[in-house]
């Protein structure tokens, strides 16, 4: 995980660019934009996730088969994705086809056509994955539990939408979010790959510079959480249960400490606290984990388990456990540095996928508007204590913000 150099600089309509130099064989770039699912307004539900499907579809002056042959056909890949507060559409290719790779996500970006026959499909298209994720609890669950947590607020709504919500979408009602949202201000290019500063500040200006556009609302803060505890027949072989509630939101001086404990309790490593309690000690779960996701003026921590719906009161004794250990009894120096170690190794390993870290990347800067080297990193994970591991764990496993939802 070495220290890489980076370029930044704004286009006159607020556009931010991020340049990270690199000499390997494949170039990746892509826009990050603020919009989301809490973006839309009351009927708008699925609106962020739709308009990220019809940016394929057409541009002013390319077809859909257009749009996936133009990099399909030189080895390259185009790919986006929607989350609660982002959207981005980013492109890989060798390095000779970088400039091809960033006219393409320029025109499905700025240029889309809102089509009524294109529309019709992918709204089709839309509502056969709503049916496909409402078949996996273990998906549903988690983003139900956050429209339980964050009810009233459109944060909490998942990604996809409704049926319902998108039976009366309409080209004048789509176009109308994507010029509310789709501004130059709320948005990154990012480069990473073999290619100058000037060549970066060339396309960015000559792809992206004629966008315009300024945001004029603000994102409302979901500040009202009543803990709940709900159960909904579901009918499922398994007992699928999430557990939490409110967390730090990203700008939290304690993200760090956030991130560490949520490591040791439930995180990637099958030696998590949770692991070895439910799945290797008792036998009672195929899967257990445990999240921390932090917005941007907010944040939610869950558990995630499924388990036999007779073994379901004892899965959550055991899990109820760990959280009372996490609170009550400090790590020694010899488990706090190894739980450090073990996470800056997750960090360096997970750096060397290229795809991911310059997502993430792209992110840290779209946030904070600098990047933290490794050294940085390390430095803020080895100066955590045990003390404030505990006073995460003591906000986060409070009985007053715990919430439970159970599928039966």
């Amino acid at each position: 995980m070495q220290k890489k150099q980076i370029h930044t600089f704004v286009l006159p309509n607020g556009l931010r660019v991020m340049l990270l130099p690199d000499k390997g064989e494949v170039s990746y770039c892509g826009l990050f934009m603020g919009v989301g699912t809490r973006d839309e307004l009351v009927g708008e539900h699925g609106y962020a996730h739709l308009t990220e499907h019809m940016l394929f579809k057409a541009t002013q002056r390319r077809t859909a088969a257009q749009i996936i042959n133009r990099l399909e056909a030189v080895g390259g890949e185009l790919n986006a994705y929607t989350t609660k507060e982002e959207t981005v559409v980013y492109a890989l290719s060798l390095r000779r086809d970088m400039a091809r790779a960033i006219e393409l996500v320029a025109d499905v970006c700025l240029n889309v056509r809102f089509l009524p026959d294109n529309l019709s499909k992918e709204t089709e298209v839309v509502m056969d994955e709503i049916d496909s994720y409402l078949d996996s609890p273990a998906d549903s669950i988690v983003d139900d539990f956050e429209d339980a947590i964050f009810s009233g607020y459109t944060i909490g709504r998942n990604i996809l939408g409704t049926k319902q919500s998108l039976e009366n979408v309409t080209v004048d009602s789509l176009q109308a979010f994507y010029d509310r949202t789709y501004t130059p201000d709320s948005q990154l290019l990012f480069l990473m790959g073999d290619v100058s500063l000037q060549q970066a500040e060339k396309w960015a200006y000559r792809y992206f510079s004629g966008h315009t556009g300024v945001r004029n609302y603000t994102r409302e803060v979901p500040f009202n959480y009543h803990p709940c505890t709900l159960q909904v027949t579901k009918n499922t072989s398994q007992a699928h249960c999430l557990l939490g509630g409110r967390a730090i939101d990203a700008y939290s001086p304690m993200r760090y400490a956030s991130a560490l404990l949520n490591n040791i309790l439930g995180g990637n490593g099958a030696n998590s606290r949770l692991n070895m309690a439910l799945r290797e000690r008792h036998a009672l779960v195929y899967q257990v984990e445990s999240q921390v996701v932090s917005y941007s003026d907010t944040g939610v921590w869950s558990i995630y388990l499924g388990t036999d719906h007779a073994d379901l009161k004892r899965a959550l004794r055991l899990v109820r456990i760990e959280l009372d250990k996490m609170c009550q009894k400090p790590l020694t120096d010899k488990q706090l540095d190894a739980a450090k170690r073990q996470m800056l190794a997750q960090l360096i390993i997970a750096s060397e996928n290229k795809e991911a870290w310059i997502l993430n990347t792209a992110k840290q800067y779209f946030l904070y508007g600098k990047l933290a080297d490794y050294a940085q990193i390390e430095q803020k994970i080895n100066a955590i204590t045990a003390q404030q591991l505990m006073q995460v764990a003591e906000q986060y496993f409070a009985p007053n913000n715990l919430s439970q939802l159970v599928f039966k």
